[in-house]
């Protein structure tokens, strides 16, 4: 890889001189992955003329590293580098430009990660984290608010294990404010690309879509990378001056935003999943970001080929090479196979105790590491879980417990909705 080695989204700029000097001096040397990444960014091979290496410049080998770095051009890699380390500034002289002052601002989050960095960075706003994991657990259409509460709360204490009414408050909580955001001038949503964001991005465009009231402002901040960070997984990785940047660049919500995440709503929250595919299928261009989660939502269906999920199957195959304690599996998931990374460790390890409690589980704990806390449990592959990757086996018949997918339930002992990734359909069987 050749992104700056940061990963909070801090490009230092003469790091980059340096890196496009040194690109130069290989290229011109004629090393092959310095050539290659010629080819792979710099516009002159794209066009398929070639490019004599012994002609290259400075300038060749700065557009390169620009584009690594996900900009089109230097002048503006040094510019976004320039911006953030004025406010970096500012931030450190505790004198941050305030962000929000024009608007009393409600700032939702799906999350409380970005919370103390928008104090940071001059946003004087409220903070609302609505965090409720629509993309696990039943999440079935109701009419009652009330009813849905006490669903969602007692899937979340039961698979989280959090105390019974603890998780009922802060989950009530949540939606009470939610309803009661009626009074803010303006509302601005700041969400990512993967499933667990985007799901709670459609039940608020989906909410407002009936609540805005007509003063209201609603914006949005979205979005799927940042500069300078090669595997970006989410906001909370960012610094704060990057949140003036992000905030200058956000857009008010559409009716056909507005629109389609009812939409989304309506069909997620079905007990099929063909309206959602359907949907997905569209692709969303309202909301682009929105068609490649609820895509990989609904690879948590099982497989048509051995009933396991994609998150189940990820995690045997890593098993299947080497056995991992938890956390260590957990990581190598998240930052190497997942393509879209959407879980929380306690997620993550409910899918885990769900493998577990098969009849013939497909993973274990070894023993001397039972007692520990599941981070620091060793598990290995059973000779069940290589007979599913072998697709000799098939996870119905190992009797897993039920769960959701959205509005989707799956009891395996009877027939039941499957995913078939080879031509991106479900059937029921």
């Amino acid at each position: 890889m050749h992104y700056d080695s940061k990963t909070d989204g801090r490009i230092n700029l003469e790091q980059q001189k340096k890196r496009a000097k040194d690109l130069l001096k290989n290229a011109r040397a004629g090393d092959l992955v310095s050539v290659q990444r010629f080819q792979n960014y710099h516009p002159e091979f794209k066009l398929g003329q070639g490019m004599a290496m012994d002609v290259l410049q400075l300038a060749d080998s700065q557009l390169v590293i620009a584009r690594e770095n996900k900009f089109p051009s230097w002048s503006q890699m040094k510019a976004h580098i320039d911006q953030m380390e004025r406010v970096r500034q500012t931030i450190e002289a505790k004198h941050p430009e305030v962000q929000d002052a024009d608007l009393t601002t409600l700032h939702i989050r799906c999350g409380s990660d970005i919370q103390q960095n928008l104090k940071k960075a001059g946003f004087v706003g409220d903070f609302l984290d609505f965090s409720d994991p629509f993309c696990q657990g039943p999440v079935p259409t109701v009419t009652n608010l009330s009813e849905f509460i006490d669903l969602r709360s007692d899937f979340i204490a039961k698979a989280y294990e959090i105390q019974s009414q603890a998780a009922y408050d802060r989950i009530q909580s949540s939606y009470q404010k939610l309803q009661a955001s009626t009074h803010y001038p303006r509302i601005a949503l700041w969400f990512e690309h993967d499933s667990y964001d985007q799901l709670s991005l459609a039940y608020l465009l989906h909410h407002f879509r009936y609540e805005l009231a007509p003063q209201q402002q609603l914006e949005l901040i979205c979005i799927d990378q940042f500069p300078g960070i090669q595997h970006f997984i989410g906001l909370g990785q960012l610094p704060p001056e990057a949140m003036p940047l992000l905030w200058s660049r956000r857009q008010i919500v559409t009716q056909q935003q507005l629109e389609l995440c009812d939409r989304i709503w309506q069909s997620l929250t079905a007990p099929s999943p063909e309206a959602l595919l359907a949907i997905v299928k569209t692709g969303t261009p309202e909301l682009p970001k929105m068609a490649p989660a609820l895509l990989r939502h609904l690879q948590e269906l099982p497989w048509i080929e051995d009933g396991l999920s994609l998150t189940e199957r990820f995690s045997l195959l890593i098993l299947s090479e080497q056995s991992q304690v938890g956390e260590q599996l957990f990581s190598i998931l998240t930052h190497q196979r997942e393509p879209l990374p959407f879980l929380a460790d306690k997620m993550y390890w409910y899918i885990l105790q769900q493998l577990l409690g098969c009849s013939q589980p497909p993973l274990s704990i070894e023993p001397e590491t039972a007692p520990l806390e599941w981070p620091q449990r060793r598990l290995q592959i059973t000779t069940s879980g290589i007979a599913l990757l072998k697709q000799e086996q098939h996870l119905q018949r190992l009797h897993p417990p039920h769960r959701w997918v959205g509005g989707v339930h799956l009891d395996r002992r009877k027939p039941h909705w499957q995913w078939n990734q080879e031509q991106l359909q479900v059937i029921h069987a």
